[in-house]
């Protein structure tokens, strides 16, 4: 059995968080945005998600190549990520028509659920396009965030406060995921949910914690620990501001545009071609 790869396989804590963060979107979607629509902005939605179905499978497709070179090669990881994630900046910044912005919310946050289904642990836009192409190529992802957490709680020599951070971390994510969305649901499903966001200050002490137990020196590879670390500290204060988790999807893209740039530039180049010796004649090749 392979082992398991950031931005390709979601373990089981992985999976329910999507599976959650999906189910929850959808629930606020369905109840409030799709809710009271025309017939025609429906359709437009529709049309909008299906499109978009189609046009990532073509181009994972057609990426296939450049996402096969394995890690620290062509579009593997994040630059694949930041690039397939770039042009659903449309919908945030409010340019796309209802009808289209609709559809994107439900490409989305539909392809989340499908991730979580599938134990594809990659960008979840491309988790329909990866079943119907029977591919899992690696790309980076938000929701990577609790597949990195879920790394300190999977192996037997992962020490206390390395699983107690896991666990931590994981369950402040899953809050941020799960509950705003529905939150915002309207009528009494959704005022019990809003109840329960004064507690966000709780889900981000979670994170901050976990960022602190995982910097206690403990066996296994230092530099991952302190990665973890480093980045639940921060995505804990994130919380505190009410960024956490928007701020995920700006910093995979720019992240991921860097890091394809720098690949670019130090790409190595092929080997220079040495001119053939000329071939000294001798007895034996003489006529």
């Amino acid at each position: 059995m392979r082992a398991p790869v950031i931005g390709r396989d979601a373990g089981p804590a992985g999976r329910l968080v999507r599976i959650a963060a999906g189910a929850a979107a959808l629930t606020q979607i369905v109840t409030t945005k799709a809710h009271g629509d025309s017939g025609g902005e429906l359709l437009a939605a529709a049309g909008t998600a299906l499109g978009l179905v189609l046009v990532y499978t073509a181009l994972l497709h057609l990426a296939g190549p450049l996402l096969r070179r394995g890690a620290g090669h062509g579009l593997s990881g994040w630059p694949g990520g930041g690039l397939f994630l770039l042009p659903m900046l449309l919908y945030p910044i409010g340019v796309l028509p209802d009808g289209a912005a609709l559809g994107v919310a439900l490409f989305t946050e539909f392809s989340v659920l499908v991730a979580g289904l599938s134990g594809y642990g990659g960008l979840e836009l491309a988790a329909l396009p990866a079943l119907l192409l029977s591919r899992r190529p690696v790309l980076y992802s938000p929701f990577n965030a609790v597949d990195l957490a879920e790394r300190g709680i999977r192996r037997r020599w992962h020490a206390t406060p390395e699983r107690l951070g896991g666990v931590l971390a994981v369950a402040g994510l899953a809050w941020f995921w799960v509950v705003p969305p529905l939150a915002a649901v309207r009528g009494g499903f959704g005022d019990a949910f809003d109840t329960l966001k004064p507690l966000n200050v709780v889900a981000c002490g979670a994170l901050v914690i976990a960022g602190v137990l995982l910097a206690v020196p403990a066996p296994g590879p230092a530099r991952l620990r302190r990665l973890r670390a480093a980045a639940f500290l921060l995505l804990g204060l994130a919380g505190t501001v009410g960024a956490l988790p928007d701020v995920l999807w700006p910093v995979l893209i720019a992240s991921g545009l860097v890091v394809g740039v720098r690949r670019l530039a130090t790409r190595p180049r092929p080997a220079p071609r040495l001119p053939a010796r000329p071939q000294v004649e001798t007895s034996s090749t003489a006529l």
